[in-house]
């Protein structure tokens, strides 16, 4: 007896019939009307279908119980796009899926190479890039964690933004700018956003951006000093302060 029991152990004969059973229950539960008749997504805007039918595997007509909605959810976040996803059998013939997908705020250049990234640095695409050309483009070690309030600076300020070539995050605390025109604008570590409002005053009142310089330095927060020639400088009190509380 034993013997026998080991040779129908080893020969997956279990293994089939429990599959068979399986099915069977499924298919009977199909038949009773729990039939997958519908796949709804909400929150998708950059995920692909295909992608999406591929990593949930949910076939029409099927019993709805015949999937594990947890393994379907951890099969779909990992999905370059998505951030988050909820799976949800709607009975009788629904599941339901809502996706948070994330958000690129950059392109990020590394070792010669463009992807776009989201805020935490997760790489989303280094395909069909064109529809977001219009978006910064950063480099530097932690550059995209880093990116997302330079963005918020820079789009607040349309003249500066559309001169801008790439951002570039100095020694894990900083950020240089440097123009389509060649000059480089090195921001503080600390009130970077004061220090762009500088810059914008300075170039309405002196077109500094305009001049032929090899960088405007803002990390004074007194002066700017523009660098108009290797080992010569110009230095001239900041336009903008910050308000003093009296």
């Amino acid at each position: 007896m034993s013997y026998g029991f080991h040779s129908a152990t080893t020969s997956g004969w279990f293994g089939r019939t429990q599959e068979r059973t399986l099915n069977s229950f499924h298919e009977k539960l199909a038949g009773a009307g729990f039939k997958t008749r519908d796949l709804l997504i909400d929150g998708r805007e950059y995920t692909s279908r295909e992608d999406l039918k591929a990593a949930t595997g949910i076939e029409k007509d099927t019993s709805i119980f015949a999937y594990d909605l947890t393994d379907i959810q951890k099969k779909v976040t990992s999905l370059p796009w998505v951030k988050t996803a909820t799976v949800e059998r709607r009975l009788p013939d629904t599941i339901y899926i809502r996706l948070q997908e994330r958000v690129p705020v950059a392109l990020y250049q590394k070792d010669n190479k463009l992807v776009l990234v989201d805020g935490e640095g997760a790489v989303l695409t280094d395909q069909n890039l064109g529809q977001f050309k219009s978006m910064l483009v950063i480099t530097g070690e932690k550059a995209p964690q880093n990116a997302s309030e330079l963005i918020g600076m820079i789009d607040a300020e349309a003249d500066l933004k559309s001169r801008i070539q790439i951002a570039r995050w100095i020694g894990n605390r900083r950020w240089d700018i440097e123009l389509k025109n060649g000059i480089t604008v090195r921001l503080p570590e600390e009130d970077a956003g004061l220090a762009i409002k500088r810059l914008t005053e300075a170039q309405k009142n002196e077109k500094v951006m305009d001049r032929q310089v090899e960088a405007i330095d803002l990390r004074d927060p007194l002066r700017i000093v523009v660098q108009t020639a290797p080992g010569a400088v110009n230095k001239y009190e900041a336009g903008y302060h910050k308000e003093k509380n009296i």
